[in-house]
């Protein structure tokens, strides 16, 4: 996917729009068994979207921040998650994941226009005040490397030791699953490194690819 620009000063917003990815509201971290809420729509002055039986409706005024990151799932893919922090301090996250929470590729391009078409709609004010960041949080990014560290060393490194005591050929077979495994989950450690981003110009690393 090639660098997208978002909106510039004076362009005319996009008119409305759904899309249908799944999301949830309240606080972004937690694991989500099964998103129950899909379908978000996007006018030029706000967002809506109906979470169980309540219709939500709420300005781009009211955006505090909005967090961009992707993930990885070991034999599953790659998915997008964007969470958009209001000013009240609740959170809405939206996601390219399908209802069980499995990487869904079919929703790449979708998820994709979401994210352009909402830093489209905001305007001058809205990027001044709104606070932009890509990736984990540093504690998370932290966790993420002890564990990729510990990984390579159980799944490559001590395969590769025993071959060398051993002599025994099977051990690469460890090793090349414990490569497979480890290579993606660096991959995205680096696309998620903790920084801000320019909501008119959104890079390649704030998507999910195949």
């Amino acid at each position: 996917m090639d660098v997208v620009a978002a909106g510039s000063p004076g362009t005319t917003p996009p008119p409305t729009r759904g899309y249908d990815l799944h999301f949830r509201e309240g606080p972004a971290r937690g694991l989500v068994l099964r998103y129950r809420d899909a379908g978000i729509r996007l006018t030029p002055t706000a967002m809506e979207w109906r979470a169980g039986d309540k219709p939500r409706t709420t300005d781009y005024t009211t955006i505090d921040a909005i967090r961009l990151q992707t993930g990885y799932l070991p034999k599953a893919g790659a998915f997008g998650t964007c969470i958009i922090t209001f000013r009240n301090g609740r959170d809405l996250t939206v996601t390219s994941l399908d209802r069980w929470g499995s990487p869904d590729p079919e929703r790449f391009d979708d998820y994709a226009e979401f994210i352009q078409d909402l830093h489209a709609r905001l305007g001058d004010d809205d990027r001044r005040r709104i606070r932009f960041r890509a990736g984990s949080t540093e504690g998370r990014q932290i966790f993420g490397r002890i564990v990729t560290v510990i990984g390579a060393l159980f799944f490559v490194g001590l395969p590769l030791v025993l071959l060398v005591l051993t002599g025994e050929i099977k051990t690469l077979f460890i090793t090349a699953a414990g490569l497979a495994f480890i290579v993606p989950v660096f991959r995205t450690l680096k696309k998620n490194e903790p920084r801000t981003y320019d909501p008119r110009r959104l890079d390649d690393d704030l998507y999910p690819h195949t």
